[in-house]
């Protein structure tokens, strides 16, 4: 093993420079069970992160346990329609509160000695503390008792959380998304399919990936022409490559090609659009990634949020939403929404045969993790054309994590 401090020196000398010169973070950024230890402390705990979709709780009383950094949390709908965090931690004696996922639940009460708690927290029975059915603990102050509570918020059909609570509001931290998600009228937008699933890789690789040159040699049968994405002429890509704070973006540009500009690389023109708001445009495509560990990706056809947890150096937890215009949800529309998820996992819906861009882009992900076991992998480079977005992430890294 080696220390944080150490990794974060070697990476602060090669992400130090210009993107044609600079170099990687190095391999132990990937398998260093202490650098992970680190991300999860200062990284993770200090941002706004994905934790579930809302209709993971979509009724009150719906609630679900995660773990997030390391931290278990329990995620609920309170009978006031909003959605709380806490920690999944009992206050008696530190147990595990919610053990699974749950529908409409009045409280919560621990595997343990029973100590109860509302949808809000508020501990509201600890049954024969002091011998008695109803006694409760008289030293203490039970309303110092509760749950205690972790920031949360609700954006686009995802639930954040901020482990330390001193994060910029919500709305701020995802500035950078209001330019591209203006259009869209997301609230309209139905659930209608959920995956999750892990993967043999680094979580930091996904993010590594926001890029578009690895298309035609790793997504066949989605991206198969070098010519729908860069002027051959010129060598300008067709794709726009924008960061700001922790929002990353790729978005065709105005000039693309017609044909993409009109349908985008993934709609299949199966389904009605997108819910727009009255006057816009629904946008060809574009892919988001909000910093450090949800995307979003947004076609004519569908809004694809997915979150994705670390849970080892080497193993990443995945889940992964398909949101359409209500009316593609009718039966009859069900080849439909097929084709669109065929695209995404495959027509078995198996990873690991490897077919779909997710299954593509996680087996390149988990041959990246495999190289991280050579001192080769520690001399990493960018392409100035295609890598703008992950010279911006690794940079992005260092800087949360620097003392």
């Amino acid at each position: 093993m080696v220390d944080a401090a150490t990794i974060l020196s070697r990476a602060a000398a090669g992400l130090g420079r210009e993107i044609g010169r600079a170099n990687g973070l190095p391999r132990a950024a990937y398998t260093d069970p202490a650098f992970l230890a680190h991300e999860q402390d200062a990284l993770f705990a200090r941002t706004w992160m994905g934790v579930v979709f809302s209709e993971d709780v979509g009724a009150p009383g719906d609630a679900e346990p995660v773990v997030a950094a390391g931290v278990p949390v329990l995620i609920v709908r309170g009978t006031d329609g909003r959605v709380r965090a806490f920690h999944n931690v009992c206050r008696h004696r530190a147990t595990i509160v919610l053990q699974a996922p749950a529908k409409g639940v009045r409280q919560f009460s621990c595997p343990y000695h029973a100590w109860t708690y509302d949808l809000d927290g508020r501990l509201v029975a600890t049954p024969y503390f002091a011998g008695t059915k109803d006694s409760s603990p008289t030293e203490r102050d039970p309303a110092a008792l509760g749950l205690v509570p972790i920031a949360c918020g609700e954006w686009n059909h995802i639930v954040f959380i901020n482990l330390d609570g001193r994060a910029p509001p919500l709305d701020d931290y995802l500035a950078g998304t209001r330019k591209l998600f203006a259009p869209l009228d997301l609230d309209r937008a139905r659930l209608g399919h959920r995956h999750a699933w892990d993967f043999a890789a680094n979580w930091k690789l996904v993010f590594d990936n926001w890029e578009v040159y690895h298309h035609v040699w790793v997504h066949e049968g989605v991206f198969d022409r070098m010519s729908d994405e860069v002027d051959l002429k010129t060598g300008e890509p067709y794709t726009r490559s924008d960061a700001e704070g922790a929002v990353m973006s790729l978005s065709l540009k105005a000039g693309s090609p017609r044909h993409l500009r009109q349908s985008g690389p993934l709609a299949t023109g199966a389904l009605p659009p997108i819910p727009v708001k009255p006057g816009a445009t629904v946008p060809a495509a574009a892919a988001v990634a909000l910093l450090p560990n949800t995307t979003v990706t947004i076609t004519r056809d569908a809004y694809v949020p997915a979150i994705y947890m670390p849970r080892a150096p080497d193993r990443t937890h995945a889940r992964m939403a398909w949101y359409f215009h209500a009316d593609a949800l009718d039966e009859a529309r069900a080849a439909g929404r097929d084709r669109v998820l065929d695209r995404w996992l495959g027509p078995t819906r198996r990873l690991e045969d490897r077919r779909g861009i997710r299954a593509q882009d996680h087996r390149c992900m988990e041959l990246q993790q495999a190289a991280r076991g050579s001192a080769v992998a520690d001399d990493v480079v960018f392409s100035p054309t295609w890598e703008q977005n992950v010279h911006y992430f690794q940079r992005w890294v260092l800087a949360q994590l620097a003392p």
